[in-house]
């Protein structure tokens, strides 16, 4: 009975612990929100009313989405924190989190990278005649901050549980590139409830999970798939103002897609063709730049 929880070297097996992780996020996530909209419902004095007010609170309106990200992200911290002291027995930077300052080349490189893919995305499918772009005049400084708060927690928090702490749980099985693969799947799946749901988008996103991962396991750390994914995300919903994985936002520029298979549709950019081609040429570009990079650094040590 003992083996269906342990392994041979005496370590929860990952499919325990990226359960316990999962549904312990889920808890906490209950949780604090529950907790949030309630100060909330007290700090507004919205406890006459708490049915109605509530679910206004919480489906309505931009705010709901910056509260939320935080209460997730938080959740997730929590959780990966807690596997990791009484679990793992490892530290934060063991599955990739190190310090900024060592990282901060890396997080810029992939911020860049995930913002030069979505202008070039948008640039083809503007081309192509696919997509309209207007300019909008309704979007405001604090708008766009909040915006980069919301989705820099969002890059924090994805890539902590699916590079960081699910590869690393995987990673007991001693065959990396299935860790890789089985934690983009799981990544995948992790949108599935999202709206406006295509098979394209979910294969995408297990593209964008395998490019992610490759950074990963290229730099040693979370920074460069961390600023890839805020970019990626950012650009896509603030600037251009097309749908992030399903979910409707409002840009600097307002996007009208008039081709679903090429641009994604209601999904957004990651529910299109175009998408595909550019995350397999990202891939190429990388593969090419850490091997001359790994070929560079043989012939300085050698």
């Amino acid at each position: 009975m003992k083996k269906i929880f342990v392994n041979k070297n005496g370590q929860m097996r990952s499919g325990w612990k990226i359960t316990i992780l999962i549904a312990g996020t889920f808890a906490i996530t209950l949780l604090l929100s529950f907790l949030a909209f309630f100060i909330i419902g007290l700090m507004g004095g919205y406890l006459k009313y708490p049915a109605q007010k509530f679910y206004l609170l919480m489906m309505v309106g931009e705010e709901r989405f910056y509260v939320f990200n935080t209460i997730s992200f938080l959740s997730t911290l929590i959780m990966i924190a807690l596997m990791l002291k009484f679990v793992d027995k490892k530290k934060f930077k063991d599955i990739g989190f190190t310090s900024l300052k060592d990282g901060y080349k890396n997080l810029i490189g992939g911020f860049l990278i995930g913002a030069f893919s979505i202008v070039i995305i948008v640039l083809i499918l503007y081309v192509l005649g696919v997509v309209t772009i207007e300019k909008n005049s309704n979007i405001s400084a604090y708008y766009l901050r909040w915006g980069m708060y919301a989705f820099i927690l969002v890059g924090l928090e994805e890539e902590l549980m699916s590079r960081g702490y699910i590869i690393n749980a995987l990673n007991q099985m001693g065959r990396p590139w299935v860790s890789v693969l089985i934690s983009s799947i799981i990544f995948s799946l992790m949108h599935i409830l999202n709206p406006n749901i295509v098979f394209l988008g979910l294969l995408n996103i297990f593209l964008i999970g395998v490019l992610f991962s490759y950074m990963y396991l290229k730099t040693g750390n979370l920074w460069m798939p961390i600023g890839y994914h805020i970019s990626w995300n950012y650009f896509q919903g603030y600037i251009f103002g097309f749908n992030v994985s399903g979910n409707a936002m409002r840009g600097i520029y307002n996007a009208f897609p008039k081709n679903n298979f090429l641009s994604g549709g209601e999904f957004g950019l990651e529910g299109g063709i175009i998408t595909t081609l550019v995350i397999l040429i990202t891939f190429l570009i990388l593969y090419y730049y850490f091997e001359r990079y790994r070929k560079v650094q043989e012939v300085e040590l050698g």
